[in-house]
């Protein structure tokens, strides 16, 4: 009672700041949740026309809002439910992949869509992130994408579906054809934001070691950048 008491607290709070939309969400058969982690998958699957919801307090559907109030004790997933029912998605993906609410998309027995999240950084050292094992399986999802073998480890104990190991250090098992006429690169791909520059220049050390050990061994860097905007790409390029 307590915990509902607090979402019912924090949900009016949410609803005060939030813009109200009034018109139901449009169909479309791929559903991307969370606007803010929406990129690249956006840009990705553009072809296929895909209706972005936004969980972060962009906005409210207040069709969708109406419809979750009898089931308004489920919190959350009642109002993502009713979201995604007028949706009518095939597949639902996500790179919001600690937000617990969205391992509840498959709690109903007989919906048709597929849920499929991408582990969007390397949370587990964190316990706040993931929640405890539960012997009920309530977290079902049809696939995650992790980060390695020991990220769908500790993921499998909490996560009912397939976890897919990939990205990270697993991309070092992929086997290349060995070539004499190139030598060996290294590619960065950069996550860098403007917002949060006073946290990269107290972590710069790892960029000048990183770059004296690619001068050390010879080896060729590339660094793929992150920022769209010309100031903000003019302000990665300096650092």
């Amino acid at each position: 009672m307590k915990a509902f008491l607090q979402f019912l607290q924090r949900a009016f709070k949410y609803f005060r700041n939030t813009k109200r939309v009034w018109r139901r969400p449009s169909r479309a058969s791929l559903l991307i949740i969370d606007r803010g982690t929406a990129s690249p998958l956006d840009e990705m699957f553009a072809h296929h026309n895909p209706h972005i919801m936004e969980i972060r307090g962009e906005s409210v559907n207040m069709f969708a809002l109406l419809r979750a109030l009898p089931k308004i004790h489920l919190g959350a997933v009642a109002y993502l439910e009713a979201y995604i029912d007028f949706v009518e998605p095939k597949l639902i993906l996500s790179r919001t992949d600690n937000n617990h609410t969205l391992w509840q998309l498959k709690r109903r027995p007989n919906v048709t869509y597929k849920v499929a999240l991408i582990q969007n950084g390397w949370r587990l050292e964190n316990k706040d992130s993931l929640p405890e094992p539960d012997l009920k399986k309530i977290y079902r999802t049809d696939r995650f994408f992790a980060f390695g073998d020991a990220s769908s480890k500790i993921l499998a104990q909490r996560i009912d579906g397939e976890l897919v190991t990939s990205g990270s250090l697993k991309a070092n098992t992929v086997r290349r054809e060995k070539s004499s006429n190139k030598s060996p690169s290294v590619a960065f791909i950069s996550t860098f934001r403007v917002a949060k520059y006073k946290n990269y220049i107290e972590g710069s050390e790892f960029f000048e070691t990183f770059g004296k050990l690619c001068k050390k061994l010879g080896m060729p860097l590339v660094i793929a950048g992150c920022e769209r905007s010309v100031s903000g790409h003019q302000i990665e390029k300096d650092f």
